[in-house]
């Protein structure tokens, strides 16, 4: 594609990620009503609150979709799209945006039901193949034969379409009335009730998606699109990790949230058991995700794309301090949002608040010149909700604060300090400095196990679980 091309790809794709805010939070909203009531047994509710769901996701996916049709001949002006050789129509390209962008909010509509109901191991797989493997594959092939852009995105439109199907098929096995499309109802209680929990779902998703697009909506706007590839090329291999490791973390969410909503004492104890395992094996897989990073990045970087995508140390370090932060925080950030009204509430202000704050630090950072300061402010943001979102799980549900900070953002920063200093020590890609490379980080990743309270026996829980998911055992 070449790196103008390239570039104006990944920021396409930034825009339409701040897109998919069309839908007001009501994807998150309906996960979380829909939690609740299958913890309270509450069938005949869920059914009346899905039908007018049904109707709601309709008509803003419909709306949206024309909206977007509609201003496509203006939308590539106002947001600074310049066409360059290669790109093709412009307005083609938001027409694609409309329409993929309605795909994407049917879908979200799908996942939440399928999440909350706890189907969320198998719609994994074909995800991670259809979007990750298939669609990455099929634009490589339109690319080279020169296509227009808007062509080649088209594998990512039929990937969604199909995931679509796929999550509402899986639906229909798993729990037959969840997957039903109709009746479609006009309840305005309903829709109430959803926009209630939805603006501050809303919020949350702003700030989220500021963390993942404002660094190259600011670089690209500041300083050109060319320097874009590059700095996504170095981050890629962080996005990935946060998304495996924070998707398979996802598994056990429903199940909280139905245990939080549960009157019954032994629910409670099942969450607190359940909430301190998946908070220690995010630290220790965040952790192990940084030092693995922060070893093989440059490596990775050169064979994929050639010595000139290289960035320098800092960049990786940022990298690595936002990878560590986010998934080592996850599980107090996730229970934030289902700590009552107020915690849902708190959880929305914090996020549109330090999303606010990584804005405003990124556009400082680039007036400067500094595209290392654009990445280390998405850690000081992301470090700040991870914290504040903590401290609320923690009040709502009796846990003593410190060392639940201390475990899921002191240790994991200084891990990659410490993990930073001694690749600057140890530079070279040579034999020797490669294995004494690898040899501190085994240290440090055992010292981390240690200190974050990782057992054997929890090691030997978690295999015997995959086993039996996977009829091994």
């Amino acid at each position: 594609m070449g790196a103008p091309l390239y570039g104006l790809f990944l920021l396409f794709q930034a825009v339409t990620r701040l897109g998919g805010l069309g839908d007001f939070g009501i994807t998150g909203a309906l996960g979380l009503q829909t939690g609740t009531m299958l913890g309270r047994k509450d069938e005949s509710g869920l059914r009346q609150l899905l039908a007018s769901a049904r109707t709601l996701f309709l008509l803003i996916a419909g709306g949206l979709c024309v909206l977007f049709w509609v201003l496509s001949p203006w939308l590539p002006k106002w947001l600074g799209f310049e066409s360059i050789p290669g790109a093709g129509s412009m307005t083609w390209l938001f027409v694609y945006g409309g329409l993929s962008l309605a795909v994407m909010i049917v879908s979200g509509y799908f996942a939440c039901l399928n999440y909350a109901h706890g189907t969320v191991t198998w719609p994994i797989f074909p995800t991670l193949f259809l979007t990750q493997a298939l669609a990455p594959f099929f634009h490589w092939r339109l690319a080279l034969l020169q296509m227009p852009l808007w062509i080649q995105l088209m594998p990512y439109l039929g990937s969604t379409i199909i995931v679509t199907f796929l999550g509402w098929r899986m639906l229909k096995w798993s729990h037959p009335w969840l997957g039903n499309l109709r009746p479609l109802l006009h309840d305005t209680v309903q829709w109430k009730s959803l926009a209630g929990a939805s603006w501050w779902i809303y919020l949350i998703t702003v700030g989220t998606l500021i963390y993942f697009t404002t660094d190259r909506l600011v670089i690209g706007a500041v300083m050109g699109t060319d320097v874009i590839p590059k700095y996504q090329a170095n981050y890629k291999a962080c996005e990935l990790l946060v998304t495996v490791i924070v998707t398979a973390a996802f598994v056990g969410f429903p199940k909280i949230n139905q245990w939080i909503s549960s009157p019954d004492q032994g629910d409670r104890k099942r969450l607190l058991m359940e909430l301190n395992r998946l908070s220690i094996f995010e630290v220790v897989l965040g952790s192990g995700a940084v030092l693995g990073y922060i070893l093989f990045n440059d490596l990775f970087v050169r064979l994929w794309l050639g010595q000139a995508y290289q960035a320098p140390l800092a960049w990786q370090f940022a990298f690595a301090a936002n990878l560590a932060v986010t998934v080592s925080g996850n599980a107090g950030i996730q229970v934030s949002t289902r700590a009552g009204d107020k915690g849902l509430k708190l959880a929305g202000t914090v996020a549109a608040g330090t999303g606010l704050l990584n804005l405003a630090l990124s556009l400082l950072s680039v007036k400067l010149g500094s595209i290392t300061g654009v990445a280390v402010a998405t850690v000081i943001a992301q470090s700040l909700s991870s914290i504040f979102l903590g401290t609320i799980t923690c009040r709502y549900l009796g846990l003593s604060t410190v060392p639940w900070v201390a475990r899921c953002w002191l240790l994991p920063m200084v891990l990659t300090l410490a993990a930073a200093g001694l690749k600057e020590l140890f530079p070279r890609e040579s034999v020797a400095d490669f294995s004494i490379l690898t040899a501190c980080f085994a240290i440090l990743f055992l010292l981390v196990c240690r200190l974050a309270g990782f057992t054997i026996e929890m090691l030997r829980a978690e295999v015997a679980q995959i086993r039996r998911m996977i009829g091994l055992a």
